[in-house]
């Protein structure tokens, strides 16, 4: 059982976090017959910290916990930490920067009872990581987001909401080369509802100009990359540009891959030969697979049917439980 909320922080007043948390209970429960008490742990990551509405991460792990704290029993939270264990809340509320962006350290954790060496990738709507998984533990250099950047263990991009010149500077048009604008008038997921990447549902996140996800609206956005519209440029114009921009995309992915894969059989030579790759995310087929074939490795599981989760939208919310589940067993 799972639920997703799209709750844009940058957004939203600090008041509303409680009330987005109620609204998740809500839905969670309303098709069974629990209550908060009958609840033993709450297992939690936080990656939210790091949005623009908050001044620094650690105003905003605080004022997160300060959340959970007024809805949640303060006793039963458990936050994932970046160094593979659980904490309670007096131990996060003295150490926040402990918790920052661990999600992924959860997902491995989980992963590691039932793949105890392989690489995971997930890939979400902003960011990609990629984690080593080696004795059935997180083998990462980085533990977090800097360290995990610098080490080519975390990609700042994903299948929603990068925007076009994070991937590229210049697009096809006609005969030229085109130097695209540097406003935010689309993003990623426009280029992939265009290519059916993704479906018109899927695209959770809100458009640049917060439209419609049609077809009609992503064509509309796109052609505004380079100062026209949909009166002036063709479908079949636009087409070419998209699949320019998820090439692109896929070229900047299989590099910084090909990078992690050349640092990581330094120190673990056992990934040398023919690694194991798990892939999860909403974007891990269209992004990640394509990008592991393009660089030659054809040893590819899924997440979901490994670990026999319900779906792969909710895959890092099932994981932290499971971890914290393996943890306290």
């Amino acid at each position: 059982m799972s639920f997703i909320e799209y709750f844009p922080f940058w957004e939203k007043s600090i008041i509303e976090i409680p009330e987005m948390l109620i609204n998740i209970i809500n839905k969670l429960f309303e098709k069974e017959n629990y209550q908060l008490k009958d609840i033993d742990y709450c297992a939690i990551t936080i990656t939210a910290e790091l949005s623009d509405a908050f001044q620094t991460k650690k105003e905003g792990i605080l004022t997160i916990l300060e959340a959970l704290g007024n809805v949640f029993d303060k006793d039963k939270l458990k936050f994932i930490s970046n160094k593979s264990s659980f904490l309670d809340y007096v131990d996060v509320k003295s150490n926040p920067y402990s918790i920052a962006a661990a999600n992924w350290v959860s997902t491995a954790l989980f992963l590691g009872h039932f793949e105890p060496e392989c690489i995971l990738i997930d890939a979400g709507s902003t960011t990609i990581d990629i984690i080593p998984i080696f004795d059935s533990k997180p083998a990462s250099i980085g533990k977090d987001d800097i360290s995990r950047l610098i080490n080519h263990e975390l990609i700042y991009t994903g299948g929603l909401r990068a925007t076009i010149p994070s991937i590229t500077h210049h697009v096809p048009y006609e005969d030229h080369m085109v130097r695209v604008s540097f406003e935010k008038f689309a993003l990623i997921a426009d280029v992939h509802r265009i290519l059916n990447n993704i479906s018109e549902e899927a695209y959770t996140n809100d458009a640049a100009d917060n439209r419609s996800k049609s077809l009609h609206d992503c064509y509309a956005r796109l052609s505004r990359v380079i100062c026209m519209d949909i009166d002036t440029i063709s479908t079949d114009d636009l087409n070419k540009i998209a699949q320019f921009i998820y090439n692109k995309q896929l070229d900047i992915i299989s590099k910084e891959i090909r990078v992690f894969m050349t640092n990581l059989v330094t120190r673990i030579n056992q990934f040398e030969k023919n690694p194991q790759f798990v892939i999860t995310g909403l974007s891990a087929d269209f992004l990640i697979r394509k990008s592991l074939l393009i660089l030659g490795y054809p040893n590819i599981s899924r997440f979901e049917e490994i670990t026999n989760l319900p779906n792969k939208l909710s895959s890092s919310a099932f994981a932290v439980a499971g971890a914290l589940h393996y943890q306290l067993e």
